[in-house]
């Protein structure tokens, strides 16, 4: 199963997890049939790494990624974090 990972940069870290919690929720409702609930099937932060983690239920295209990259833009880009991504 396909993983995104989530590094965050700067401050507020506490914020920038609880945030990506969220947007695990909400994800499927934001991004307009893009990213169904089946797709990722959780998110959760993780020791190590990475910072968060969002499991793919199905492999994500090209256009899901830049989906959950537009959100993620719009949640972190709010407190002021920086962040890279990478989908193994």
């Amino acid at each position: 199963m396909k993983k995104t990972y989530i590094k965050i940069y700067g401050p507020p870290m506490e914020k920038a997890i609880v945030a990506l919690e969220g947007l695990t929720d909400r994800l499927p409702r934001l991004s307009r049939g893009a990213i169904t609930k089946s797709m990722i099937i959780s998110g959760e932060p993780t020791i190590g790494d990475y910072d968060f983690v969002f499991e793919w239920g199905k492999e994500p295209t090209k256009e899901k990624l830049i989906t959950l990259m537009f959100n993620l833009d719009e949640v972190l880009g709010d407190l002021g974090c920086r962040y890279t991504m990478v989908t193994k």
